[in-house]
């Protein structure tokens, strides 16, 4: 194998026998370009239109590869590039190349590289990008090309910050000047560069010696050079600065850091001239001089953006500077207040520091009022958005208001509105509802909606997904009783009229689920709490209710059991809470009619209450309610009522544990 590999290498890296005319050509024309700048540039494209008009294919070859090597002179790396393959392709035509003329070799077999399995394969990640591109230049005897397509890309990859794979690139293009021989002008071109990439190297990986040696030495090839470049000593410059930054000397360091500035100035690159003034800044700050080095990053910042230049490199000089400047810039101390203390002087649990309880006094008589009573503290879901549907009168309307009392904006629903009462006994509209919530804490939203009626709920979707692009809690209490109300309650099923069944499944049962499958968009974008108030009327019979309440009940509950199966890995999470004997408008009428007494009845706030509770539970514990408990009761979430009254729990375990 190792024979095998050195053969090939060497035929890879041959020199052309046949096509060694065509070079010799070539770097005739180019010697001859090179002194007369972009007058040599216009003879060359002369010629090669001549050798194309007169159909002489070397002498067109020898133009094509004259050209690339003086575009490469004046880092147009993407025309010499262009110049190479078309150059390329006249080789082939001609049967010229490496593998058609191994036999004419006459260079030194390239050196087998010996690479464990964790190097050759970064250097082939490294490499895979440029293959095509090095090979268009090895197979026209261009190394040149090899070496700009090499150091172009691990300056990039310096900019992208993966300066291990900038440091295999230059190594790779030290080996293309060790394959041809160690040419001196081969040499020349990447002695330079090659150090001031590894220098920047060398300084992300925070070793100064080792970027100060790079510098230095990047410093004195540029220098050296036969023809030196200002802007590339310059660049070397501002890496010695950084490197003594490193090293924190500060003096040195400056020194550096100016010299690069006044070569950056004398060319009007704007871009060096601001990489320089940060270094200068660094070094200022370093000796303590914070005013200066404020300046100096300043003046950075609008030379950065002032540069032409759009590249990412830019970018992130830019967000350098600054960041520099706000580093550099002073900040006020706050300024120190005294408070007087009043109340207790460290936390309690029944008080509060400086609000509560008693303790130290202040000495000095005050005046001063402090407001000891509100709600404040229990705004739990402070800027929620919230949708509670059926809230004209009842358990609706407790819930609502318990959500404003918390902070909620709260969007209630009904069919009710001023003058268009739809219980003409029990009166109330969600206009009235609304209108309370100011007081309360919270933010009310009449919204006049038949729940029946597809096309109106979809119209309440719309106008929650326009308004605020997300719901946090959607809680479904609307329910439907037919009239009148003496056949609806206590009346035999023989008796019972079969529209019971259909109107109070549409609203109350499946209205519920079209809804919270509308709103599921927005409820992933929010806290995706969906809360179903029903009843243990879908569990066992209640003597009162026609059979078409349990029929509602049950229908409500087994499919909002199915969609929180579907909906609880997308972040939504649908309980559907069961509240006891509740004081509402219906029933207190309903007790006055039969001169029953109530008693052990919950208020419509106390469920209120307990939604408030499971709204501002974590999701993770939402999950684990909405997956082993998917229905509870308000007493088993919340025991104190409004009035001091306690509600005993856990009545109906028998369907809440488990999954059925």
């Amino acid at each position: 194998l190792r024979r095998r590999r050195n053969v090939t290498c060497g035929a890879m890296a041959a020199t052309w026998g046949a096509a060694e005319g065509v070079l010799t050509q070539a770097s005739s024309l180019y010697a001859a370009a090179v002194p007369k700048g972009v007058a040599g540039l216009g003879e060359l494209q002369s010629k090669l239109t001549s050798a194309e008009a007169s159909k002489a294919p070397q002498e067109r070859a020898s133009a094509l590869i004259a050209l690339a090597r003086l575009c490469l002179q004046v880092n147009e790396t993407s025309d010499a590039e262009g110049y190479a393959l078309s150059a390329l392709l006249l080789f082939k035509e001609l049967g010229l190349g490496a593998l058609q003329n191994a036999k004419n070799f006459q260079g030194k077999l390239g050196s087998v590289m010996t690479l464990s399995p964790e190097e050759s394969a970064k250097r082939d990640t490294a490499l895979r990008p440029l293959r095509e591109k090095l090979l268009t230049f090895r197979e026209i005897g261009l190394p040149e090309g090899e070496i700009a397509m090499l150091l172009q890309a691990a300056e990039t990859q310096l900019n992208l910050g993966k300066p291990e794979a900038a440091s295999i690139l230059v190594k790779e293009a030290e080996r293309v000047v060790a394959r041809e021989g160690g040419a001196q002008e081969l040499q020349e071109k990447v002695l330079g560069p090659s150090n001031l990439i590894l220098a920047k190297v060398d300084l992300a990986r925070k070793a100064p010696q080792r970027a100060l040696q790079h510098a230095l030495a990047a410093a004195k090839a540029f220098e050296a050079s036969t023809s030196p470049q200002v802007a590339q000593v310059a660049q070397a410059q501002v890496a010695v600065a950084e490197a003594y930054s490193l090293q924190q000397a500060w003096v040195k360091a400056l020194e550096a850091a100016d010299k690069a500035t006044e070569k950056f100035k004398s060319t009007g690159d704007k871009t060096g001239e601001a990489l320089a003034l940060l270094a200068t800044a660094k070094a200022q700050q370093g000796q303590g001089d914070r005013e200066k080095a404020l300046q100096s990053a300043r003046a950075a910042l609008l030379l950065a953006h002032r540069a032409e230049s759009s590249s990412s490199a830019c970018s992130a000089l830019t967000d350098r500077a600054r960041q520099l400047c706000a580093d550099l810039r002073p900040r006020q101390a706050a300024a120190k207040v005294d408070l007087q203390v009043l109340g207790v002087t460290r936390p309690l649990d029944h008080c509060v520091p400086g609000v509560s309880g008693p303790s130290t006094l202040p000495s000095k008589p005050f005046l001063g009022a402090q407001r000891m009573v509100g709600t404040q503290e229990t705004k739990r879901l402070s800027g929620l958005v919230c949708v509670v549907t059926g809230a004209s009168r009842g358990i609706g309307k407790g819930i609502a208001q318990s959500l404003a009392e918390a902070g909620g904006i709260v969007y209630v629903t009904g069919r009710s509105s001023p003058g268009k009462e739809t219980d003409i006994i029990l009166m109330g509209t969600v206009d009235e509802t609304a209108a309370t919530f100011g007081k309360m804490g919270g933010t009310g939203v009449a919204v006049h909606v038949d729940h029946a009626q597809d096309e109106q709920n979809m119209a309440m979707v719309k106008m929650i997904a326009d308004t605020h692009g997300r719901l946090d809690l959607c809680v479904n209490s609307a329910f439907y009783i037919p009239k009148p109300d003496m056949i609806f309650f206590s009346t035999p099923i023989w008796n019972q009229p079969m529209r019971f069944l259909n109107e109070q499944t549409s609203v109350g049962g499946l209205n519920h689920i079209g809804l919270t499958v509308g709103m599921l968009p927005y409820l992933r974008r929010g806290r995706g709490v969906v809360i179903n108030v029903s009843s243990w009327g879908s569990q066992m019979n209640i003597p009162v209710f026609p059979m078409s309440y349990y029929c509602n009940k049950a229908t409500f509950d087994r499919s909002m059991a199915a969609l929180s199966e579907k909906v609880r890995n997308y972040g939504i999470y649908v309980l559907t809470i069961w509240p006891g004997s509740v004081k509402s408008e219906r029933s207190i009428m309903g007790a006055k009619r039969s001169a029953a007494r109530l008693i052990d009845l919950e208020t419509v706030r106390f469920t209120g209450n307990a939604i408030v509770q499971l709204g501002s539970l974590s999701p993770d514990t939402l999950r684990v309610y909405s997956s082993k408990h998917r229905v509870l009761s308000s007493a088993d979430v919340l025991g104190w009522e409004v009035d001091g009254y306690y509600h005993q729990g856990d009545l109906h375990t028998f369907s809440t544990g488990g999954r059925s």
